[in-house]
């Protein structure tokens, strides 16, 4: 394939709030970009937290109206081949036999299901133990029996549960019954046998309604007509299966050697590490996506999990501030004194479980000190997440290779650098779009997923730790650890 060839992809991502979507060319330059703000009909009460999905649709379909104006300006709109799209892990949506919601989609920081967790645990037997993770409330296929045993007239019109990136990708090709094996990770899919297990069978009703799954990457069916008029995309544009929000910013952040770590600094903070083997943690803290290898039949693992302590504090606590002025001002005081866990809601996921946890920022302080804490402590936490997946992996200190919003901040990058004693890697588009936008490519323009990644992403900048502020940032991890210690967290 020559560097100058004019294929284009189209990479979606929805996050929480939002919905981005840019074009790419085959040597990851980007054509055009555009996003859009969520405005969802949302329910977020205790461990509640619900969207509706027509929304979803509505934003998706602006963005892409954006994205297609500004090709048509620049008259490359005839060079798009493919758009594939990636959505929040664990989401999870009922669709009657119309395909039409059939309720608001329960998010994937709900927390309602810990009891059906605890139901799927004892049912599955050994298969957790086989894959190396519990099911836990976020868990898509949690979410599902608690529809059963909350909501049994849902259950009952229930003709398929989706994932949210699911959902989207059928609207765009009508078809309604396919998942891709990162989706279906957290509804239970069997990533060793590549099936869904026969365990399912024990509890009534579930696997008829679970999706047929491909892996991610495959070519799913073509855009449909009522979607290029809803969309402006053109109609016959190659669809292709998707991927969670957190493997889509693995594929957009340059990670290649087994060892070294991409994290998602969004609304959540989301671990991917790379290695050639399923990785197992001995209470099943950690799971592990798979991708397509670079040859046929063969896959590599991606050992990560995800923590609901990310970025979403920066909008809670500081409305309306200027990110670049908050920065300035914590740079002078970091390292700081004070021991924050900037945990925004309630109940965490790694790198521990505790579904009452709560944040916290000793001793109390405000303004910008507040926010160089909440910095720090989102980096005391992310280095704790290392620390696990080290042990689990049985590796030591490699690099990360940051991407979401939060790798855009120099002053965060390098403190996030100073604090984990470890190398930060850039990449020139740290978008989860555009790891969804690598995955189109992989399935319509390059021979496999590797190829597309090595020919498209690039390192803007990389952040090596200060050695000089090594022993200040070990001391607060010590007392951050103790504070969790001190709550029962770990």
């Amino acid at each position: 394939m020559s560097e100058t060839a004019p294929e284009l992809v189209i990479g979606i991502d929805i996050g929480t709030g939002g919905v981005r979507a840019l074009a790419a060319d085959a040597s990851g330059n980007i054509v055009a970009q555009a996003q859009q703000p969520l405005e969802a009909r949302a329910r977020r009460e205790g461990l509640v937290h619900e969207q509706d999905a027509d929304s979803w649709w509505a934003a998706t379909c602006a963005v892409c109206h954006i994205l297609m104006a500004e090709l048509n300006r620049r008259g490359r709109s005839h060079h798009l081949r493919a758009v594939c799209v990636d959505g929040t892990s664990g989401t999870l949506l009922c669709l009657d036999a119309q395909h039409r919601p059939l309720r608001p989609a329960i998010m994937y920081n709900d927390g309602r299901a810990t009891a059906e967790a605890t139901r799927l645990n004892e049912l599955a037997g050994d298969f957790c133990s086989r894959m190396g993770y519990s099911f836990a409330a976020s868990f898509a296929l949690a979410k599902a029996l608690w529809v059963k045993h909350n909501e049994p007239e849902v259950f009952a019109r229930t003709a398929r549960f989706l994932h949210q990136g699911d959902y989207l990708a059928a609207r765009l090709c009508g078809r309604f019954d396919t998942s891709d094996y990162s989706n279906a990770l957290k509804g239970g899919y069997d990533l060793l046998d590549d099936r869904w297990p026969d365990w399912l069978a024990r509890e009534d009703g579930l696997r008829e309604r679970l999706p047929d799954v491909v892996a991610p990457g495959t070519p799913i069916g073509q855009l449909a007509p009522a979607a290029a008029e809803d969309t402006a995309l053109p109609a016959g544009l190659a669809v292709v299966a998707g991927v969670t929000d957190g493997t889509a910013g693995f594929l957009a952040s340059g990670v290649r050697r087994p060892g070294d770590y991409n994290t998602t600094l969004g609304t959540t903070l989301v671990f991917k590490g790379l290695a050639t083997a399923l990785c197992r943690h001995p209470r099943g803290l950690i799971y592990c996506h798979k991708l397509p290898g670079a040859s046929p039949g063969t896959a590599m693992w991606l050992p990560g999990a995800a923590s609901n302590t990310g970025a979403e504090w920066i909008a809670r606590q500081f409305p309306g501030a200027d990110p670049a002025a908050l920065d300035a001002a914590a740079a002078s005081r970091l390292p700081t004194h004070h021991i924050a866990y900037p945990l925004a809601g309630e109940g965490e996921r790694f790198p521990f479980l505790w579904p009452q946890a709560r944040g916290f920022c000793i001793p109390p302080a405000d303004g910008a000190e507040l926010y160089a804490a909440q910095l720090q402590g989102t980096a005391l936490l992310e280095r704790l997440g290392y620390d696990v997946l080290d042990q689990t992996c049985s590796v030591s200190g490699g690099d990360v290779y940051a991407t979401g919003g939060g790798s855009r901040s120099d002053v965060w990058m390098q403190c996030r650098a100073d604090v984990t004693a470890r190398s930060f890697h850039r990449p020139a588009c740290a978008e989860a779009a555009f790891g969804a936008a690598v995955l189109a490519a992989a399935g319509c323009i390059f021979p496999n997923l590797w190829e597309a990644m090595a020919r498209m992403v690039r390192i803007e900048r990389s952040f090596a730790p200060n050695p000089g502020r090594a022993g200040a940032f070990d001391a607060a991890y010590e007392q951050f650890k103790h504070e969790l210690h001190q709550r029962g967290y770990l």
